[in-house]
């Protein structure tokens, strides 16, 4: 599938178990610069073969690195076939550098001392494990494709989801060789079995109390663990969904409740039928006392973030109206974790300018270096 690509275009993220502890910078840093100089290397050799060329290329959209959920994302974006490459080479390298990554010298004199001056930072990254629910070191990888806005599907829609399920397929027997237990989701499973449904019958993702908050009757397989094979780096589930899926989540004050965080995810997330279509949603904690609403969109184009937001305010509304105790409200801030279809579109086209691409990845790097910095 790779050999017939024309002008198809894939995103590809890639989520890393680190970023918790000052001591990951220096990882994560240096995955981000190999990354990108791999990227610049390749964007040459294909100027250099095909110079009127504008549709082939690849690069790193963004990096994202959530410090309480000791949580890393990579994007990437461009030509199928190129970001196979890349991406194969940065999934390897990160698993290769975790497990080479030594806790012991993160002393917990260090670590109290993070903790005493960043109260965001509550817990021991390496002691007492991670706030966001993971299986792996690289933890998941989805490949994405990238089209222009459309309300129907066609077949050149259909032939990109086979590509961008290539693209996974290339990464996943990547991350095989490297240690890891690969499942395959979405279009890279071969009956099209969604993420949610493998990472809650082949994966301990929705069954581990200390990662996540889940509501009640929700985790389903309580056995999942009894067949699983142990690998080093763990599992990787790697897919290729549909459509193009953005991540968008909704941090809420302090004072509000579990249960209380609950009613909002129900009411956001498409399963159980009282929330909006193609959402996902979870109830993750997020420091101490505080929960966050991690949502998957799973179709922007039916319900993009605008929506959820409408749904959150009515939702706010309704609890203030019962609880006067919220009434300087319940949400402390929504954000998005990831990208979105536009914005990598966007890059791309910034590989064809004048010092575009070192401009671009000059200013990935500085907001990852001075995410630490801001520790």
């Amino acid at each position: 599938m790779l050999s017939k690509l024309s002008r198809s275009l894939v995103a590809c993220n890639i989520y890393v178990s680190a970023g918790g502890h000052p001591s990951h910078r220096d990882v994560l840093v240096g995955l981000l610069s190999e990354t990108q100089e791999l990227c610049r290397i390749a964007n040459q050799s294909e100027k250099n073969n095909c110079p009127k060329s504008t549709d082939r290329g690849v690069v790193v959209v963004h990096a994202f690195r959530d410090g309480p959920y000791d949580r890393s994302s990579f994007h990437l974006a461009g030509s199928p076939d190129l970001v196979a490459d890349v991406g194969s080479s940065l999934a390897t390298r990160a698993v290769r550098a975790l497990l080479q990554y030594d806790p012991m010298k993160d002393s917990d004199e260090t670590i109290e001392k993070s903790i005493d001056s960043n109260p965001r930072r509550l817990y021991k990254t390496d002691s007492i494990g991670k706030r966001h629910p993971t299986v792996g070191l690289v933890d998941h990888v989805s490949v994405l494709p990238l089209v222009s806005n459309k309300s129907s599907i066609n077949e050149d829609d259909l032939n990109i989801a086979d590509i961008a399920s290539s693209v996974a397929r290339t990464i996943g027997e990547n991350l095989e060789s490297s240690g890891a237990r690969v499942l395959y989701y979405g279009h890279a499973h071969p009956s099209g079995k969604d993420l949610a449904a493998v990472r809650r019958d082949e994966t301990p993702f929705f069954n581990n109390d200390k990662l996540i908050t889940v509501e009640a009757n929700d985790s389903a397989n309580t056995n999942v663990s009894t067949n699983r094979i142990h690998k080093p780096a763990g599992q990787a589930t790697v897919g290729a969904p549909f459509r193009f899926v953005e991540n968008y989540n909704i941090r809420l004050r302090p004072n509000v409740p579990k249960e209380v965080a609950r009613t909002l995810t129900k009411s956001i997330r498409e399963r159980g039928g009282q929330g909006l279509p193609f959402v996902e949603a979870l109830t993750l904690v997020y420091g101490r006392d505080q929960y966050e609403i991690a949502c998957n969109l799973l179709d922007p184009l039916v319900t993009p973030a605008r929506k959820v937001e409408e749904r959150m305010k009515e939702w706010e509304c309704n609890q203030i109206q019962k609880h006067k105790e919220y009434e300087s409200g319940l949400v402390q801030t929504t954000y998005r974790v990831g990208t979105t279809n536009d914005m990598c579109l966007e890059s791309l086209q910034e590989l064809f300018i004048e010092g575009g691409e070192r401009a671009h990845n000059r200013q990935v790097l500085e907001r990852l270096v001075n995410d630490f910095l801001h520790d």
